[in-house]
């Protein structure tokens, strides 16, 4: 692409400055040895005589005079602006709301406008985008609060060219203005097309793309993949690339570092699948730009391109440089805070869901186990109430002892003990505390397990038999988490030798006996542990064994399972980093074998 060259030739102006001529030439042959002839390079890559083009920008803006709109609903505010700018040879209309605004812009040839953007009558932001849809060369300022650093990134994302924040400083503000009177300028004196390329392997997105940014009066190319958009690039001046992030064998973030190397002013804007956040956030601490989500939004993608053309001028333009790369390095760390905190966001929320979800379990567990838990609480206050009873008639016949006293009192004392280990027990298990991983003896939390079903399991003539390893290795673990598991596979081995049972009993065979075996095992040289519980149940085809960790999966009768327990179970030994293996067979029963690594084993072994 050819380079625009403006000849300026000297003249005198009334002021006794030096004011310029200014009418488009091909590059000539020319020289800066003296102040009567220059060459101003639009690109900014060269200026010759920057202090006269300085006076001459100056000088332009006033003998054009251009119309200022000032939207504030601070009377004083307002009246203060219009008094400085026409002091600075602009000419100021004014507004008090967003409805006004908007009236008055379509009424008047506004050049410029300040734009306050909390209005009490409508959202500045979109006045902003009226703004800019109506007349684009129009240049918007806007102005914020203090605090509203989001807002004001959104500004610039919408087409506003700069932000000035309450209480507004008079040096930052002419900063802005100059800014503004000069892209008026460039977009009055130049008149040429961007590029803008296209690189995606689906041939639809980049026909629609490519349609759609023509209309819009871009030139447009389009490859297919990374390394022929390379090829283009180096035959081609590409301003900005859309690149899905994801392109065989090459990715959108390579062909951008790729650019890079060819030009320094280039920008990428990559096209992401809305699960993939964590390839936007490393694209875009790649160097990208900005990133747009499938399907995509043609609006929020022209958008796009037309910031990162701006930063392309910001980058290239000599004048107001320092706030012109303030402005870019804030856009850019907003916009990996914004998404950063959005990760911090979702998985913190996900956290909140599990925590939620594991919580409703258990509190499902104890509903299950209300019926055993009433009857572990019922046989020692049955034994306190026959202590009592007994009490009584040998006081009333004058032979309750000393003896017989202590003995009842030590038999009340241990009752009331038993009560309190179970209670305690289940409102431990039932709070809903942080998460805490600590050093942790499975086979404890298995016995745990064990004290709140065991009752259950014998008044379902479940035969338990433990083979737990003394020497168990230790593990790092949320001790009421694993027990929820243990309590989990514990109730679905119940159901499923209760169902087994059924059949059996229908048939008139006696001989089946319900059992259930427990296993733990120490495996120093994965430096793992292992847990199995075994049943000899009704078991499980493989069409239902691939989906039993589905959430809302199960197998049981109506009203019988929420669907949940094995999930949750998955999800808690997934943060243990443990794992699963499940056998099961119909008629021979199921095995659940889960592998937890031991306290201070590398992760990976």
């Amino acid at each position: 692409m050819a380079i625009p060259v403006i000849r300026m030739a000297s003249r005198r102006s009334s002021r006794g400055r030096t004011a310029l001529d200014m009418t488009p030439s091909c590059p000539p042959q020319c020289t800066a040895r003296d102040d009567d002839a220059v060459m101003f390079l639009m690109t900014g890559l060269r200026v010759y005589n920057i202090d006269d083009l300085i006076f001459n920008l100056w000088y332009e803006a006033c003998m054009s005079q251009k119309t200022v709109l000032v939207v504030d609903d601070d009377t004083i505010i307002r009246e203060q602006l219009a008094k400085e700018l026409r002091r600075n040879y602009y000419e100021v209309i004014t507004a008090a709301g967003a409805s006004t605004a908007v009236e008055t812009f379509n009424k008047n040839a506004v050049d410029i406008a300040l734009l306050d953007l909390n209005l009490p009558d409508g959202d500045g932001l979109e006045v902003l985008s009226t703004f800019k849809a109506t007349k684009p060369n129009c240049e918007v300022i806007v102005i914020t609060g203090f605090g509203s650093e989001e807002k004001a990134i959104e500004s610039l994302r919408r087409g506003a060219i700069d932000y000035i924040e309450k209480p507004i400083n008079f040096g930052d503000l002419d900063t802005a203005l100059g800014r503004a009177q000069e892209k008026i300028f460039e977009e009055s004196t130049l008149v040429y097309k961007n590029t803008v390329l296209v690189m995606d392997d689906d041939d639809n997105v980049r026909r629609l793309l490519g349609r759609f940014l023509k209309k819009e009066g871009f030139d447009v190319l389009e490859a297919p993949n990374g390394e022929e958009g390379l090829k283009i690039m180096k035959e081609h001046k590409v301003d900005v690339f859309v690149s899905d992030i994801e392109m065989g064998t090459m990715s959108g973030v390579e062909v951008l570092k790729q650019a890079r190397n060819l030009y320094n002013d280039i920008e990428g804007i990559m096209m992401t699948g809305h699960k993939d956040i964590e390839l936007a956030v490393k694209s875009l601490r790649a160097g990208a730009f900005d990133y747009i989500t499938k399907p995509i939004d043609l609006e929020e993608t022209l958008l796009a391109i037309r910031g990162a053309l701006e930063r392309i001028n910001l980058r290239r333009n000599s004048l107001f440089r320092h706030r012109e790369l303030k402005i870019s390095s804030e856009i850019i760390n907003k916009m990996n805070t914004e998404l950063e905190r959005r990760v911090v966001e979702r998985s913190r929320q996900l956290n909140q869901v599990q925590t939620q979800l594991f919580q409703q379990s258990k509190l499902a567990t104890l509903g299950e186990m209300s019926a055993g838990l009433a009857h572990e609480i019922n046989q020692p206050l049955g034994g306190i109430s026959l202590i009592v009873a007994g009490f009584k008639r040998m006081l009333k016949k004058g032979k309750l002892t000393d003896a017989e006293l202590q003995s009842g009192i030590k038999d009340i004392e241990t009752s009331i003990t038993r009560m309190s280990k179970i209670i305690t027990h289940i409102r431990t298990f039932a709070r809903q505390d942080a998460l805490k991983f600590v050093e942790v003896n499975v086979n404890e939390t298995i016995q745990s397990a064990l004290d709140l079903l065991n009752e259950q399991l014998r008044l379902h003539n479940i035969k338990i038999v433990r083979d737990l390893d003394p020497h168990l290795l230790l593990i790092n673990g949320e001790p009421y988490q694993l027990e929820q598991v243990w309590i989990n596979l514990l109730a679905n081995a119940r159901d499923a030798v209760d169902t087994f049972a059924e059949g059996f009993e229908h048939a008139g065979d006696k001989t089946y006996q319900k059992q259930l075996k427990i296993k733990t095992i120490s495996l120093p040289e994965s430096q793992e542990i292992a847990v199995t519980f075994g049943d000899n149940g009704t078991g499980m085809e493989a069409a239902v064994l691939a989906k039993i960790f589905e959430p809302f999966f199960t197998s049981k009768a109506v009203g019988k399972g929420t669907g949940l327990g094995m999930a949750i179970s998955y999800g808690i030994i997934d943060q243990h980093q443990g794992r699963f293996d499940v056998k099961s067979m119909p008629g021979e029963g199921t095995s659940v074998t889960i592998y937890l690594p031991a306290a201070g084993a590398k992760k990976g072994v």
